[in-house]
């Protein structure tokens, strides 16, 4: 409910609900003086909020226009009451409250000269500060009449309880798996010659992968140059090329990481996405192989020059 329907709703009852007001009680003027305003104020929000008092503020004004009247402004704290509303009162059930409900409220009685008033009510804390909770409730040309009490009954209207929703999908994610690794001539070359690796995996959700070759062991050597990647359904290989210029044994390391795509659209691996989100588990699958080098002076350089000297 929003502030100016608090103060409608307020207006209206304040003008309609006078409960034995003058009307009701013939000799009203044998009562001089005993004028009254009964003011409460329910907080419709169960009894979960901020609020710990109602500032009352009553102001005199002049009922029409031109009307000479005294000044009188009031203003008054009290704490909620301890029980709540309508709490088993005829008075109050069903009229406006729901006879089942239960709601926190404040009332402030106060005697005031027979005229016309502003009232206004205002929830605070314990510490006296505003709520933040609950919404003032107003009421507008509130008539008090001589020798009766004019009950005024508001609603300071609360937010409700914030509520959201999580809706949680998991989904099952396995890392891919090397098949494969073909050497292209062979795993044993010489010195200066061009070798083409290529390594096949496959993941079981047909999510795209990333190669990442690695030298891990061996005489200095540059990274293996990738030359060709092909993918087929759930499969893919790639292929790299290198060429040692050292004699000796090599290691190297394929690595084959699963991919997905960030909240930009960008391809990252599974495990950039896990970490990121705090988990420490992996996605990728990893091989190491070697490579064999031979120097140039070796028995084929040797059984080549045999073979000249024995040309006639």
């Amino acid at each position: 409910m929003k502030l100016h329907q608090v103060m409608s709703f307020g207006i209206a009852l304040a003008l309609a609900g006078c409960f034995g007001g003058a009307q009701e009680k013939s000799g009203a003027q044998e009562h001089s003086g005993e004028t009254g305003l009964a003011i409460s104020a329910a907080a419709n929000a169960g009894d979960k909020t901020d609020v710990a008092r109602m500032r009352y503020s009553i102001d005199r004004i002049a009922c029409v226009d031109g009307e000479k009247i005294d000044p009188l402004s009031r203003t008054v704290t009290v704490h909620l009451e301890k029980i709540m509303l309508p709490g088993g009162i005829a008075a109050f059930e069903d009229s406006p409250l729901d006879k089942g409900s239960a709601h926190p409220f404040a009332d402030h009685f106060e005697v005031v000269p027979a005229g016309c008033y502003n009232l206004n009510a205002t929830p605070l804390t314990e510490s006296g500060d505003l709520s933040s909770d609950c919404a003032a409730a107003w009421a507008k040309g509130i008539k008090v009449m001589d020798g009766a009490t004019t009950e005024v009954f508001l609603i300071s209207q609360c937010k409700g309880t914030a509520v959201g929703a999580v809706d949680t999908t998991v989904a099952l994610n396995r890392p891919p798996t090397i098949l494969q690794v073909e050497y292209k001539p062979s795993k044993f070359i010489n010195v200066g010659d061009n070798d083409v690796i290529c390594a096949t995996a496959s993941d079981p959700n047909g999510d795209p992968v990333e190669f990442a070759w690695d030298h891990a062991d061996g005489p200095i050597c540059d990274t293996p140059l990738v030359i060709s990647s092909e993918r087929k359904g759930n499969d893919t290989t790639e292929c790299v090329s290198l060429t040692p210029k050292n004699a000796g044994s090599y290691m190297f390391e394929v690595k084959v990481l699963d991919l997905l795509h960030d909240e930009e659209g960008n391809l990252i691996s599974f495990e950039q996405w896990l970490r990121a989100h705090g988990y420490p588990n992996d996605s990728h699958d990893s091989l190491a192989f070697p490579l064999y080098v031979a120097a140039s002076t070796g028995l084929a350089d040797a059984s080549s020059r045999i073979g000249l000297q024995n040309q006639p």
